[in-house]
């Protein structure tokens, strides 16, 4: 017997879908353009859900109406080299509608068996379809979104009676095949309308397609049929039809201040902006209750509690002084010690703050991510990530929350 996806009384567990391995999108981090909006500083962290009350954009807030965009094309007009690159990065690819292009060849998912329920994802003329059978009996939803850049993983996100709900399952990179979705827990024999997936409640489908499409949500109103795919100009600047139609008129004033340009941001600022999707520290300490290597891929938190970053922050530590979100990211190590070393070197400067000048590595001057930012296995994920908390690693120490 073949049943469709239609209970809607399926519980979605606290966790968001950003647990899940859809949010691992590489370390690309937001921010950097040519133009930018003054916002009020604050020195210290906060949580998103506070950022989106008081700033005028930040993103995912998602209260502008739809024409108050511009679009991309408008933004590629002015913005070319930038918008060319991007459209190369893992947040561009953060995510796709069905149809738009085919999952990741790497990420061959083939057949899992779960406990008593058997996963498959068949591919004909009907779409992309999550099938799970047990025994004699078989259920069927049509996969209608894939998160995830597949540098790691995608997750599918199925679709039913305007409901969305994240599959039971995931692919993985390094097992060309499929697992468990992080956060997702076996199901019990006898539970086949579950065994699709979780139903994600309104406000989780919100934050999640907030994260990973653009223009998902406009006039504070969710509707994925205006939704971009991945992460886009106006995702992180926030709409830019004002600001074009003033610089079309050569009212230069006015469209700085029309559009967002988060390298104006202080430190602070700036690294809650990425946090907004990357989790901040407060974020993460409130709400997430995220502790152990789970934590590793929350960049932000992590790079908080720094001894380098401070109690006010540096503006040559944030994600933009590392990462440039423009483009894709770099994953030679050598190429970051030229920014470890302006500061860890008999040359470096020294900090604006009232200490002592950084100290310089007794053991290398090369490779320096490589021992002060290791990367840890998240459980689950099937994949190594690097820690942002920039430290002294001792030999056999546990990982520091």
């Amino acid at each position: 017997m073949s049943t469709s996806l239609v209970n809607p009384s399926v519980k979605f567990s606290t966790r968001s879908l950003h647990v899940a391995v859809n949010v691992v999108v590489p370390l690309l981090l937001f921010g950097l353009a040519v133009f930018g909006q003054t916002q009020t500083p604050d020195e210290s962290p906060r949580a998103t859900k506070d950022r989106l009350i008081d700033q005028n954009w930040w993103p995912t807030k998602g209260t502008p109406p739809f024409n108050a965009y511009a679009g991309e094309s408008a933004c590629r007009e002015c913005h070319s080299e930038e918008a060319s690159s991007q459209v190369l990065t893992p947040m561009a690819e953060a995510s796709f509608r069905m149809g738009e292009r085919t999952p990741s060849s790497k990420l061959d998912s083939g057949t899992l068996q779960s406990g008593s329920y058997l996963y498959r994802i068949p591919s004909d003329s009907l779409g992309l379809r999550l099938v799970v059978s047990s025994g004699n009996q078989s259920i069927t939803a049509n996969i209608s979104w894939i998160f995830g850049a597949g540098v790691h993983g995608q997750t599918y996100i199925l679709e039913s009676k305007g409901n969305f709900y994240e599959s039971q399952v995931s692919s993985f990179a390094t097992l060309h095949g499929m697992d468990l979705t992080p956060g997702h827990s076996q199901i019990e024999v006898g539970d086949l309308k579950n065994a699709l997936g979780e139903r994600l409640s309104m406000s989780t489908a919100k934050l999640c397609f907030g994260c990973h499409t653009t223009y998902s949500s406009t006039n504070s109103k969710f509707d994925v049929s205006r939704a971009t795919s991945g992460v886009r100009c106006e995702a992180c600047h926030g709409p830019g039809a004002d600001h074009v139609s003033a610089m079309k008129a050569g009212q230069i004033d006015e469209a700085l201040k029309a559009i967002l340009n988060p390298a104006h941001l202080n430190p602070v600022d700036l690294v809650d902006f990425c946090g907004a999707c990357h989790r901040t520290g407060v974020d993460v300490v409130v709400s997430e209750g995220a502790y152990g290597p789970l934590n590793v891929r929350f960049q932000p938190y992590r790079l908080e509690k720094s001894r380098c970053w401070g109690m006010q922050g540096d503006d040559r530590l944030t994600c933009i002084a590392c990462h440039n979100p423009h483009k894709p990211l770099v994953q030679n190590e050598s190429s970051y010690d030229p920014r470890c070393l302006s500061c860890h070197s008999a040359q470096g400067k020294e900090s604006h703050e009232p200490s002592p000048s950084p100290a310089v590595c007794p053991k290398a001057t090369a490779n320096c991510t490589s021992c002060h930012m290791p990367k840890y296995d998240v459980p689950g994920m099937h994949a190594k990530f690097t820690d942002h908390f920039i430290r002294v690693v001792r030999a056999g120490e546990s990982y520091p929350n």
